[in-house]
C-alpha cells in the first residue's frame, strides 16, 4: 500500500514537474536555442540582470548558497538525465524506460526550483549578478530537454547542449580545476 502511495505521489509531482518543465513550447530545438541564447542572449539578459541586481548582499551567505545550488543541480542532472540517457535507458521498449521517466521528471522538477533559488542568491549579491543570464539559459534548455526526454524526441546534441551549458557556467564562476590540481596531503 506505502509503495502504490509513493508511486501515486511521485507521478503526481512529475505530471506537474515536467508540464511546469514543459511549458516553453517542443517548437524549438534545445542545442540550437541553448548555444543562441548563450551567445545572441547574453548582452540583452546581462543588461536585464544588472537591472535587477542588488547593489548590496540581501542574502545571507549568497555565495555558498548559489555554490550549494548549482552542485545539487549539476548532479541531479549528471545522475538523473545525462546518464540515463547515454545508457539509452530513455528510448522506447528501453527495460526500466518508466522508472527513468519517473526519476528524471522529480530530478528536472527539483533542478528547475534550485536553479531558480540560484538565480535569486546570485541576483541578490552584486559580484555574483554576472552568473544570472548563464543560470537562465539552463533553465529554459533543460525545460525543453524534459519534454523532448518525455515524448522520446531527444537527440544527443540536445542533451549534450544542456550539459555544455554546465560547463559554460563552471568555466565561468571559475569552478574548474587545473588539470595539475591536486588534494593537499596526497602526493
Amino acid at each position: 500500500m506505502k509503495r502504490v502511495l509513493a508511486l501515486i505521489l511521485g507521478l503526481m509531482i512529475m505530471v506537474g514537474g515536467a508540464t511546469a518543465c514543459s511549458s516553453s513550447g517542443k517548437s524549438t530545438n534545445a542545442a540550437t536555442s541553448a548555444s543562441q541564447a548563450s551567445a545572441g542572449h547574453a548582452s540583452q539578459s546581462a543588461s536585464a540582470a544588472n537591472a535587477s541586481c542588488a547593489q548590496a548582499g540581501t542574502r545571507k551567505i549568497p555565495k555558498t548558497r548559489l555554490l550549494a545550488d548549482l552542485g545539487l543541480t549539476y548532479g541531479a542532472f549528471q545522475r538523473y538525465l545525462y546518464k540515463p540517457y547515454k545508457a539509452g535507458a530513455f528510448q522506447k521498449g528501453a527495460n526500466g524506460r518508466t522508472k527513468a521517466l519517473i526519476k528524471a521528471g522529480l530530478a528536472s522538477a527539483a533542478i528547475v526550483k534550485l536553479l531558480s533559488n540560484a538565480s535569486k542568491n546570485a541576483a541578490a549579491d552584486p559580484t555574483l549578478c554576472k552568473y544570472v543570464p548563464n543560470i537562465n539559459n539552463i533553465k529554459s534548455s533543460l525545460s525543453t530537454l524534459t519534454g523532448k526526454v518525455k515524448d522520446g524526441s531527444a537527440s544527443t546534441t540536445e542533451i549534450d547542449g544542456t550539459s555544455n551549458l554546465f560547463g559554460q557556467l563552471k568555466n565561468a564562476t571559475g569552478f574548474t580545476p587545473s588539470n595539475n590540481a591536486s588534494l593537499p596531503g596526497l602526493s
